[in-house]
């Protein structure tokens, strides 16, 4: 009898022989080195070594059967040495131990227990209280340790690279691998060690290694627990899918946009996969970021849960964490967004400054890429600006509001003047400036940035305009000159926000349409304001009505110098260095004028 089968029952079969297929195709796991049989020198080499359950210094020392001496407590387990080798009647690089078989052992049981990293002899029957002799896969390289490693659920070759301080190109290389990007959690990869892993293994604040008892928080355990449950029943399809939808984009050119979506080197804009690999693991040392694993990202923000989403930003959303211990801000970018990841990689990673935000570490997993920054835990600047009451806030004092605004024009006159190269911000608005326990501003979102190689008042043009309306430069929307008076004008319309409480571009309805709307520039209303005879009576009625006490003769200075900023003739405006002197004055004029005793004519 013959059957019809509908368009999907037909997916439902194709995906079922191809899950058999990809599967198949599915070596590599537990693979060892290839090497030359007549060698039969041995190499130092390392396993690194992640217990699925909890384990003590001691019983790993015991299981693998090495001295204490020779293990070393990682961030996440185990580091352990050997001497690998390639003995007679081998045709892989291995190292020996003995163990005793336990009543219940199997060996996928056995496999889990050295996490995969045991030659597998299925012909071989297991014997309680039998001692066996295992093989357990390691590597050598000339020049060059080993480290033997367990791909985990979220690895990325670009992440496990960046984690050990080497090189993509080296890794997939030495691994044999035509596609870096198929590996999956299980594999066993050779990680030719070039430094990185001494800023895994922990250290005692006497700089010794510690050796003392490793405890799982039991969060830790219940979070991979519910994780296993959650996510077995999909993997197959997850993951072969994936593996069908890759192995149709080689099909592509180089050229592809596709092809770059998926590739390790979609974090930077070079074409040439080994220049990638290489740029990005030289540009990042672990004493300036921490690569974080996938999962501990996602077991942070609890599956990036909506609960816990704290901003919505042009290149991704935010979301309140907690890594390690202190609360952290969590921002996810889609992998098609790699040049602005990389952006703020290159720019956090080499510029400090208490007026910038701090990045504390990164992380890549699925189709996402992860900065993870301090907490700003009063949030945006424009949340306190733009209808505060209905966000919970109370509105900004003053003085406080005076405060703001030098602390974010130190934070850019750091980038425009003070280090080397120099940068250009591109998108500074008043979410971009947030605000710390203390209502300290700092500059955040450095996806944009522009570099100036040469002087800081160098200019250069834009293939493309990129920013948010209300704040753009016009000789930047107009001729595609970008210096860094295009950030002075995006922070002269700050100014105006600070002072009117309004957004830079508002919504109004036309008067005899209320369904035709239109945008209103603050900057225009502004200007017609100031550019008036007598500019404080017009500026007093356009102040935000929530500033009820304020200093009028620092109000007029800021209002003055909003105006210097935006000049529609960029030569006019002042630089950053002149922008902090006057605000810096005005600071002083207000706490003068907080003073119950102060006389403010002295300002």
């Amino acid at each position: 009898m013959w059957f019809v089968l509908t368009q999907n029952e037909m997916f439902l079969v194709g995906l079922v022989i191809l899950t058999f297929l990809a599967r198949s195709g599915h070596c590599f796991r537990g693979n060892a080195m290839s090497c030359n049989v007549s060698l039969t020198e041995s190499c130092p080499a390392l396993l690194y070594y992640v217990p699925k359950i909890p384990r003590t210094l001691e019983e790993t020392t015991s299981l693998f059967h090495v001295n204490s001496s020779l293990v070393n407590r990682t961030v996440d387990g185990f580091s352990i040495a050997v001497d690998c080798s390639c003995p007679a009647g081998h045709s892989e690089f291995t190292w020996h131990t003995d163990y005793m078989v336990q009543h219940g052992d199997t060996w996928e049981s056995i496999l889990e227990k050295f996490a995969s990293f045991v030659v597998e002899k299925p012909d071989k029957t297991l014997i309680e209280s039998q001692t066996i002799s295992l093989d357990l896969v390691c590597g050598c390289s000339k020049g060059v340790e080993v480290v033997s490693y367990r791909v985990e659920s979220g690895d990325t070759l670009f992440t496990i690279c960046s984690r050990f301080n080497t090189m993509v190109n080296k890794t997939a290389e030495l691994n044999k691998l035509d596609n870096p990007r198929l590996i999956y959690a299980g594999d066993i990869i050779f990680i030719p060690e070039s430094g990185g892993l001494k800023n895994l293994i922990l250290v005692d604040d006497n700089g010794l290694k510690v050796k003392s008892k490793f405890k799982y928080p039991i969060d830790v355990i219940v979070g991979v627990f519910l994780a296993v449950v959650t996510v077995v029943p999909f993997l197959v399809f997850i993951i072969f899918w994936r593996y069908h939808y890759k192995r149709k984009g080689l099909r592509q050119s180089k050229g592809s946009t596709r092809e770059l979506k998926f590739s390790p080197c979609n974090f930077n804009s070079l074409n040439s996969p080994t220049k990638c690999g290489e740029t990005i693991v030289a540009s990042f040392n672990s004493d300036k970021a921490t690569v974080f694993p996938y999962n501990e990202v996602c077991d942070a923000t609890l599956n990036l849960s909506m609960s816990l989403k704290i901003g919505q930003g042009s290149y991704g959303s935010v979301y309140l964490g907690k890594l390690r211990g202190d609360d952290v801000a969590i921002k996810q970018m889609n992998n098609t967004k790699s040049k602005e990841f990389m952006s703020e990689l290159n720019i956090l990673c080499r510029v400090h400054h208490t007026n910038l935000i701090k990045l504390i570490g990164y992380a890549a997993g699925g189709d996402s890429l992860f900065l993870v920054y301090e907490l700003a835990q009063n949030g945006a600047l424009s949340d306190h600006l733009h209808n505060p009451t209905v966000r919970g806030f109370k509105p900004l004092p003053w003085t406080m509001r005076v405060q703001i605004a030098l602390d974010a024009a130190k934070g850019l006159e750091y980038i425009h003047l003070y280090t080397k190269p120099y940068y250009i911000h591109r998108d500074v608005k008043s979410s971009n400036i947030l605000l710390d326990s203390a209502f300290h501003a700092k500059i955040a979102d450095f996806g944009l940035v522009k570099l100036l190689e040469h002087a800081p008042d160098a200019d250069t043009a834009a293939s493309r305009i990129v920013g948010t309306f209300g704040y753009l430069a016009p000789e930047y929307v107009r001729d595609g000159r970008i210096t860094t008076k295009s950030d002075v004008y995006s922070f002269g319309v700050v100014l105006m926000e600070l002072l009117t409480g309004q957004p830079a571009l508002s919504r109004d309805a036309s008067p005899g349409n209320i369904q035709y709307v239109e945008h209103r520039s603050l900057v225009e209303y502004m200007l017609s304001v100031l550019e008036n005879n007598d500019p404080f009576t017009e500026l007093s009625q356009c102040i935000d009505p929530t500033l009820t006490h304020y200093h009028k003769d620092s109000l007029l200075q800021m209002a003055l110098l909003s105006k210097d900023c935006v000049d529609d003739d960029w030569n006019r405006r002042p630089d950053m260095c002149e922008v902090v002197l006057r605000l810096s004055h005005t600071v002083l004029c207000s706490k003068q004028w907080e003073k119950p005793d102060c006389n403010s004519s002295k300002c």
